[in-house]
């Protein structure tokens, strides 16, 4: 569960997974007619007074739910705002023990993570804002309100993988699920952003806690920022020409059921471990593959594939190299 002093040494407003409210919402979502109350209570095992309970936490949280004269609940329209009970009612098995925080504004949710990421458990924080979002070398993610989503998943890790697959894994998921969600064709730059019409459209920013003893990762953090609508104000100077964003316009979407979809398919390549066939989807999205690199070091290379560990694998002067890690950008941009 979650540590209550640190939230609130913190003074973050937030709101935390109703397990109730997340199993009524589920089969609300999996119903096209009214679902009675009583048949709810009947099948989580609870009173009728919990589901009521349960219905109005869900409409606070901007579900509209009709009650319907003795026939029931119907849902009629997804919540336009962060919900954990939105986020948690379509998570598969394979995080059923994920406990899930939103926010309406944090400085960063993967610094938040990393704060309490020593209590052990598995959760998810989500953000409609981060004022100090971070990216990778220290450089900062640009996460302004009402313009894309920001969260961070956060768990043990008790695998012979390292950890940075997990960046590799993270941007196949993602390209996945938005792909499917609006009809594009998201790209991978290595190692860990997407792009779409050649503008970044997201960054993935992986952590490890390590044990002090051993040096070994023990815990991950791992953050995903997805612009999907144009900055209201637009982008600062620094991004112009390089950020973008997935759609042009305001079209409405459901933020919890994106985030939902990415988690529930990092899983699904999570369970397919130590095979990693997603690889091969991987390296068929990386632009950057075939192409003439500048490495941070100012060398000029030609990118040749990618490894098992996902390290990329370039061929430059004195023969193949590997990089597990490093800035990177194409000659011709």
């Amino acid at each position: 569960m979650v540590d209550q002093q640190l939230l609130s040494h913190h003074n973050i407003p937030m709101k935390r997974l109703n397990r109730t409210a997340a199993d009524v919402l589920s089969m609300l979502r999996d119903q096209e007619a009214p679902l009675s109350g009583e048949e709810m209570a009947g099948r989580l095992s609870l009173s009728r007074t919990a589901i009521w309970k349960a219905v109005a936490s869900l409409r606070q949280e901007a579900f509209v739910i009709q009650g319907v004269h003795k026939a029931g609940y119907l849902l009629q329209e997804e919540s336009p705002e962060l919900s954990p009970a939105g986020i948690g009612s379509a998570l598969s098995s394979f995080w059923k023990d994920l406990d899930v925080i939103t926010y309406d504004q944090v400085t960063s949710t993967n610094s938040l993570a990393k704060e309490r990421a020593g209590e052990g458990g598995s959760f998810l924080l989500a953000a409609g804002e981060q004022t100090l979002g971070r990216g990778r070398r220290g450089r900062g993610f640009f996460s302004p309100p009402e313009s894309g989503i920001y969260f961070s998943l956060a768990f043990p890790w008790k695998r012979e993988e390292a950890p940075v697959l997990l960046t590799t894994m993270a941007a196949v998921a993602a390209a996945r699920v938005l792909d499917r969600t609006f009809g594009k064709e998201v790209a991978i730059k290595w190692v860990n952003d997407l792009f779409l019409d050649d503008r970044k459209i997201a960054g993935i920013l992986t952590e490890a806690v390590t044990d002090l003893e051993t040096g070994s990762a023990v815990f991950i953090v791992l953050g995903l920022g997805i612009n999907i609508h144009p900055p209201a104000e637009g982008f600062p100077d620094g991004l112009k020409g390089i950020a973008g964003s997935l759609l042009d316009d305001q079209v409405p979407f459901s933020r919890n059921l994106l985030i939902a979809r990415i988690v529930n398919e990092l899983g699904r390549i999570m369970e397919e471990l130590p095979a990693r066939d997603y690889l091969e989807e991987y390296k068929r999205r990386c632009f950057i593959l075939g192409r003439e690199i500048l490495l941070s070091t100012g060398q000029r290379v030609t990118a040749r594939d990618i490894s098992d560990e996902g390290a990329l694998i370039a061929e430059g002067g004195e023969g193949l190299m590997e990089l597990s890690s490093g800035e990177i950008s194409l000659v011709e941009f």
